[in-house]
């Protein structure tokens, strides 16, 4: 099993990338490329295409080229890294099965308090309102500490049993430093000169009851405020795949995507590459999109650097595998946690728009929150009632 294999490693970088039946898990460390600047992509890429092995390496990109530099805790994740495993294992992994474990409630230390919420969502509307920004993703952090050290391993098996279609991660390129997530939004899947990718920006909470989860999943669709938000998004992508593919097919209507704590509308987009493009091309072109940066991409990039008081490092950035011929798999890092000891910082961000109300989006993130919150806390319930050894 891959969770086996990753304890076994304990005190070696670790790195692993989950999705569905499979499992792909990276031990130790034979080599690493770190690149820097707006140009970091296109230098992992080169350090890709002249690699010694065609098996996958794992890809981490910071959310700017820059920002993640700020806060101390992001000091082991360069601005772009490229790793190769001393050894990588493909596994099988089973469908969970059971009911999930029990959790303890989680308690928050530190972070983005509401009323520096609330200030910042009202700085981003006015300037919506005076057509500096279309749309701006904010994010506020939580800062937990536990009683022991948290198991990223732990972590990640947790995830996986609770969110098995989700693209799960660990990525430790010094131990004792981890980031670990559970993310259901692709950037970027690229196999046999195919690109897929995928919109996902505006929320809704699950309900209760079937039938209130019907409810809110068709308010969600006939939503103006979420329509107009992923509209953005897809428009885009539309015009960041266009100028590299020979053909893109997108929808024209969203669908549901529904997670356990959270429901989005989702549009697919599928297109055939021109020769010569590959997935570290089409992440320069993608990242970050509006569902994480905003539009224009510019200015909204500026307003996050200015008004965000934690930066993001990876949270919100490129995470996955990546190989030789270009093709290979990257998430967008929500949904994650950076652990080191006893503490864990999570991020979770939501769309402003015209329109967009502080307290609710507050909410909102609170939705994105829970899926670590339940993580970890089923971690710790788990420890607090393990044998003695």
């Amino acid at each position: 099993m891959p969770f086996e294999q990753l304890r076994a490693a304990a005190g070696q970088p670790r790195w692993a990338w989950l999705h569905g039946h499979h499992a792909w898990v990276g031990t130790g460390q034979r080599h690493r490329v770190e690149a820097h600047g707006t140009g970091r992509f296109h230098a992992l890429k080169a350090a890709l295409e002249a690699a010694p092995t065609a098996g996958p390496h794992f890809v981490g990109l910071g959310f700017t080229a820059h920002d993640h530099r700020a806060a101390p805790w992001w000091q082991a994740f360069p601005a772009a890294l490229l790793a190769t495993p001393a050894a990588v294992e493909h596994h099988r992994v089973p469908r969970p099965a059971g009911p999930r474990p029990a959790t303890r409630r989680v308690d928050v230390v530190g972070g983005t308090t509401f009323p520096e919420w609330q200030h910042a969502v009202e700085t981003a509307l006015e300037a919506i309102r005076q057509q500096r920004l279309r749309k701006v993703v904010l994010a506020r952090a939580e800062v937990l500490r536990f009683e022991a050290p948290i198991s990223p391993v732990d972590v990640l098996a947790a995830l996986h049993a609770a969110h098995p279609q989700a693209y799960c991660f660990l990525m430790e390129p010094e131990p004792g430093v981890a980031f670990v997530g559970a993310t259901p939004e692709l950037l970027a899947r690229v196999h046999g000169g195919v690109v897929e990718t995928v919109a996902l920006a505006g929320s809704a909470p699950r309900g209760t009851s079937q039938n209130e989860d019907a409810r809110l999943g068709r308010e969600l669709l006939n939503s103006v405020k979420d329509r107009r938000e992923h509209a953005v998004v897809v428009e885009a992508i539309r015009a960041a795949l266009t100028p590299l593919t020979r053909g893109l097919a997108i929808p024209a209507t969203p669908r549901l995507r529904r997670l356990p704590h959270i429901q989005h509308l989702e549009t697919p987009a599928r297109g055939l590459l021109k020769p010569g493009t590959g997935l570290l091309d089409i992440a320069a072109a993608l990242h970050p999109t509006p569902a994480l940066g905003g539009a224009p991409r510019d200015a909204a990039l500026a307003h996050i650097a200015a008004h965000e008081a934690y930066p993001r490092g990876w949270y919100a950035a490129p995470v996955g595998m990546a190989y030789p011929d270009g093709s290979g798999e990257l998430g967008v890092a929500i949904r994650s946690a950076l652990l080191f000891g006893n503490t864990a910082v999570l991020y979770a961000g939501a769309g402003i728009v015209e329109g967009s109300d502080p307290a609710r989006e507050w909410e909102e993130t609170g939705l994105k929150l829970a899926t670590m919150h339940a993580a970890l806390g089923a971690v710790v319930a788990a420890s607090a009632f393990a044998p003695a050894c």
